[in-house]
């Protein structure tokens, strides 16, 4: 593959896209992260000396903060994982969090006047502590309602923000320099051997382990260094080995692998969770949920494993099964979720008719044929996306006769990509000389238009949907859509992230840096940073219709703070009540989910209760 230019082209898909790629549990026999075995302490300084450089706005990076992550992200990653600390957290654990909460373990100073100490954890007294714990609150949430249940998850998410900040605060106070950096991977260097079995609790029925940590060396712990540095910029920060790049971008069309069909993030001394399950997965018909804490694999705990050594726990051939033991904080409660594995066939875009043989005349009326257009990435190797888009909606329209009572356009769980192909898909919906994004960075701004007439007859109803797994080119698309009075979005707030990365090379052999490099903004020059995209019409992916705790980008730990808020609209509010007016309270939709929730595929509950909208856009007309 050339690459030539293409690590000039922003790409603004979602951070974690890139850090969970490799984390996808069915991917067969390749090594989760390729490191270059030729990385080393040298490299770790080239790739932040670029990333300072070229980051968006150096002066939000705090370097000592930088640095305690570096060293946090190196410690992490040994087989064995250790943990920093400063003096003043370790002393006040016990007022900052519960007991039962509390890793048992022992300590040590590498000089004894330093105001910081590594940890090494005792991870079988932990995970018995943990087992007991887990028993503990499951027998409690079964008690709490729903109300209850949600009530405590916002308590917790704000004990643990007041954790953070305390331990921020004492960094800041302590202070952690270059030279504390480097006297901790001095002492990584003469020490790492010790640390490289992993430890007795994760040992059982592990028969390959001892093959798996014969290949550690000093350069992973040098390489997770540097991904530490770069995500303490932003969550979206990340080193890339180049070998790893080129086959995600294989994968990112079409691909087919073995597992359970999962998208994960954190490890190391970050909860491993469940960013999404993939549309017709095991994962996902199996129950694990996006938000799912994953706590321990085969009865194994993965506390503070690398994200790497707990996708080979968790990967595997298809019809074996494995066994999750999750924590759902939206639900408060723990559970076993067994996964059988399969074959996984991702396409980055399908399509289908929907019609009343399908969904019973209730929901459509006869003769009456709606598309579906499901584009699941903008990320591209051979084939752009938007080529695909067109051709699959010149293949509905061969389908139906030459023409289309309505169309829906899908982006539920799709984290984003190439900046220029939600620009390009765009074109396909709009006329020529539409503004879709207005790009802003450290060289200036541009603007960012369509070029050709619409392939879509402009008097098709549109309808976008959404939920919080709709980020970056995902939201810049809907945003130009509805800006522009194209289309009617529905759904769920979207994930709200409004800043393009950029994927770049440096002298650092076979490797890249991926930093944010500008903020993107809508045709209407607001931002949807931490904001997301609000639906139009909010409509719930529950089977009871509610909406419950998400993850989005406020979520992300040193996240890019908001800014322009999008104003509202009282022409567009108006016609949007109409809408809802015509639409009314039929319940069809409740009607055909509660007659068909017992069947062996689950229902998509929000595709059902968006079918009314495109026939009251029908009727009604366009904004």
């Amino acid at each position: 593959m050339q690459f030539r230019g293409l690590f000039k082209t922003p790409v603004s898909f979602l951070g974690f896209f890139l850090l969970t790629y490799f984390s996808f549990c069915e991917r067969e026999k390749a090594k989760p992260l390729e490191i270059p075995s030729t990385f080393n302490r040298s490299d770790i300084a080239t790739v932040i000396s670029h990333a300072k450089r070229k980051y968006i706005d150096p002066s939000r990076v705090n370097q000592d903060l930088a640095y305690v992550r570096a060293a946090e992200a190196a410690l992490s990653n040994l087989p064995y994982s250790l943990l920093l600390m400063t003096k003043e957290y370790y002393q006040n654990r016990n007022k900052l969090k519960p007991k039962e909460k509390i890793i048992p373990g022992r300590t040590l100073f590498l000089k004894p006047e330093d105001s910081y100490l590594i940890f090494v954890p005792n991870y079988e007294e932990w995970d018995k502590k943990e087992k007991k714990q887990d028993a503990l609150e499951k027998s409690q949430s079964k008690k709490l309602n729903v109300k209850q249940r949600r009530e405590l998850f916002s308590k917790r998410r704000k004990e643990l923000l007041k954790i953070r900040k305390f331990k921020i605060k004492s960094w800041e106070k302590n202070r952690f320099s270059s030279y504390d950096f480097s006297k901790i991977m001095d002492w990584l260097e003469k020490n790492w051997g010790k640390y490289k079995e992993l430890p007795v609790a994760y040992k059982k029925k592990r028969k390959k382990k001892k093959k798996d940590t014969d290949s550690y060396g000093v350069h992973n712990f040098y390489f997770a260094a540097a991904r530490g540095f770069m995500r303490s910029m932003d969550p979206h920060g990340n080193v890339i080995p180049v070998v790893s790049w080129e086959k995600m971008l294989s994968k990112s069309e079409d691909s087919t692998f073995e597992g359970i069909g999962a998208l994960l993030r954190g490890g190391g001394s970050l909860d491993v969770v469940v960013e999404t399950p993939l549309q017709g997965s095991p994962a996902l018909n199996s129950g694990l949920k996006a938000g799912d804490i994953i706590r321990n694999v085969d009865g194994e705990s993965i506390e503070d494993l690398p994200l790497s050594e707990v996708v080979k726990q968790i990967r595997g051939p298809r019809d074996t099964t494995v066994i999750l033991h999750v924590e759902r904080p939206i639900e408060l409660r723990n559970l076993d979720v067994t996964i059988k594995r399969g074959i996984i066939k991702q396409l980055a875009v399908t399509s289908r008719t929907l019609t009343s043989k399908e969904l019973t005349p209730s929901l459509i009326p006869e003769k009456q044929k709606y598309g579906l257009i499901d584009i699941n990435s903008f990320l591209y190797s051979k084939h752009k996306t938007h080529q695909i888009v067109a051709k699959e909606y010149k293949k509905l329209l061969k389908q139906n006769g030459g023409s289309l009572n309505g169309l829906i356009l899908d982006l539920r769980g799709n984290p984003g990509g190439y900046l220029q192909e939600a620009v390009n898909v765009a074109d396909l919906f709009l006329p020529s000389g539409k503004t879709v994004v207005i790009v802003k960075g450290k060289r200036g701004s541009r603007t960012l238009k369509t070029k050709s007439k619409s392939l879509v007859d402009p008097k098709t109803p549109l309808i976008i949907l959404l939920n919080s797994g709709s980020a970056s080119a995902s939201e810049i698309l809907a945003s130009a859509l509805m800006d522009h009075k194209r289309a009617l979005v529905l759904g769920e707030r979207s994930f709200g992230k409004a800043t393009v990365q950029s994927v770049e090379t440096t002298s650092v052999s076979n490797v890249m840096v991926k930093l944010t490099s500008a903020r993107y903004y809508a045709p209407l020059a607001y931002t949807v940073q931490v904001y997301g995209i609000l639906p139009d019409i909010k409509i719930s992916d529950e089977e009871d219709g509610t909406f419950p705790p998400r993850f989005r980008e406020e979520d992300m730990w040193d996240h890019l703070p908001r800014l322009e808020k999008k104003k509202e609209l009282p022409s567009r509010r108006s016609w949007v009540q109409k809408i809802k007016t015509i639409v009314g309270l039929n319940g069809k939709a409740e009607l055909y989910i509660k007659n068909h929730k017992r069947d062996a595929l689950k229902p998509d509950f929000m595709l059902l209760r968006s079918i009314a909208y495109l026939r009251a856009l029908k009727q009604k007309g366009s904004f």
